[in-house]
């Protein structure tokens, strides 16, 4: 486990220093004289990040070291590695269907297979969850807002 939180947080530290150096500068426009800039936030957000990356880089970089089977294992589980896959996939089918069929269908679709991947057995809220948030979406941009979803 030691190992794996010093290389994750060695990733998220560059991770940090990329988003703060490169695709932040990159994305989003400096504001007016006077004005707040669009990259503060964004930039305060990245740089905790990057402290708390080292933060954990520098804590177990300084735990002592256990000779012990358990830092060799993987921190993560197998089933927890198909739950993952399987999550990726459902996302994966509901952009296709968002794609080439329509907001509806994908929507529709990545509530109940998802309900399902999960454990869901039970028809009614395999209906209720999905039609409730979709019908008070359209709810929401067709009579509240008064636009489309295209």
């Amino acid at each position: 486990m030691r190992r794996a939180n010093i290389v994750s947080g060695i990733m998220l530290a560059l991770f940090g220093l990329v988003m703060l150096f490169a695709v932040i500068p990159w994305q989003i426009e400096t504001a007016p004289p006077g004005f707040v800039s669009p990259r503060l936030v964004p930039n305060i957000t990245m740089v905790v990040v990057v402290v708390l990356a080292l933060l954990l880089v520098i804590a177990n970089w300084r735990a002592p070291v256990n000779g012990d089977d358990a830092e060799n294992a993987s921190p993560i589980a197998r089933v927890e590695l198909m739950a993952l896959l399987r999550i990726g996939a459902i996302f994966a089918l509901s952009i296709a269907l968002f794609r080439w069929v329509s907001s509806l269908a994908a929507g529709a679709s990545l509530m109940v297979v998802t309900l399902l991947t999960l454990g869901e057995r039970r028809p009614l809220p395999l209906v209720a969850i999905p039609a409730a948030i979709l019908l008070a979406t359209w709810f929401l941009f067709y009579k509240v807002i008064g636009t489309e979803i295209l």
